[in-house]
């Protein structure tokens, strides 16, 4: 399966690994795209500890059982990864590093031949990249969404008419073929991961910082928002916007943009963003993917 550069965290990407006493979380079973990217970030002589949904990455970290956690938050393809973002959103947890792969989606199953396969699994986002490919050869089968790709492995390995959605490696650990190789709709279809932790990462001079902010409920708001940071010079690589919590038809706006909160152009856009905003929040800065 290809993969794509990856991202430091603190001076090299398999520092914090072998320092840290705990296992690092991530969302998924072995063999899960999230469980690569851990990998690549913290090296895979690291401790790895599996968890069944992304809130009980989440959980882990803010309990303090492990220090970093792993979950994705956007493919290039689909957008935003919801769960992550709305978890991000409603705890006190930074962004401490990030790193892109290139998803190489499978069908793994047991079956000989494409008409007997009754059902597919996968997490929903892996369904989605892969729909016009299941529209064309596998419209007969039912979709069945799963807590992750590697779960849904699991479940085809158990399954003759089951099939799965999901990595090589995760075929691999749980001794089951690959049917069809690079399934997915895009060549070009990539996942953003994110380590999460009570803290974000030093400055490093190729930076990125992602925050939410809320702004007045009137014409031209946002606008004049966004108006600061092009005054400042500050480049925005991502803007979504998520409905506010308890607020109905109000919505918060989560950016990324590059730099890093204690650069001083950062610090001014930010400060003028908190007068100008009814809420700005900065959930980390950290070092950019290659």
């Amino acid at each position: 399966m290809a993969e794509a550069a990856s991202a430091t965290i603190g001076t090299s990407a398999n520092e914090v690994g072998p320092l840290s006493p705990r296992p690092v979380a991530f969302f998924g079973l072995p063999g899960s795209f999230t469980h690569m990217a851990a990998r690549r970030l913290f090296g895979v002589s690291c401790a790895f500890l599996e968890n069944g949904t992304i809130a009980n990455v989440f959980e882990a970290v803010s309990g303090g059982s492990v220090e970093f956690g792993v979950v994705p938050i956007e493919n290039s393809t689909e957008g935003g990864v919801n769960q992550t973002v709305d978890e991000l959103l409603n705890r006190e947890l930074f962004i401490r590093g990030e790193v892109v792969l290139e998803i190489a989606q499978c069908l793994i199953g047991r079956a000989q031949d494409l008409r007997a396969i009754e059902r597919v699994a996968s997490h929903p986002q892996g369904l989605a990249q892969c729909r016009h490919w299941l529209a064309q050869y596998l419209a007969h089968a039912e979709q069945v969404a799963s807590l992750s790709t590697s779960a849904a492995a699991r479940e085809a390995s158990l399954d003759a008419g089951l099939a799965a959605i999901g990595s090589a490696l995760s075929a691999e650990l749980n001794d089951v073929p690959v049917i069809r190789a690079n399934i997915q709709d895009s060549a070009e279809n990539a996942t953003r991961f994110v380590v999460i932790a009570q803290g974000d990462a030093p400055r490093t001079g190729y930076d990125k910082t992602s925050l939410v902010f809320s702004t007045a409920h009137s014409r031209g708001a946002l606008r004049q928002a966004l108006e600061i940071f092009d005054g400042a010079g500050i480049n925005l690589s991502r803007i979504e916007s998520r409905p506010a919590a308890g607020k109905r038809w109000e919505y918060v706006f989560l950016t990324d943009l590059e730099g890093h909160r204690q650069d001083p152009g950062v610090v001014l856009a930010l400060r003028e963003l908190q007068a100008h905003c009814s809420m700005v929040r900065v959930l980390g800065s950290y070092p950019r993917a290659v």
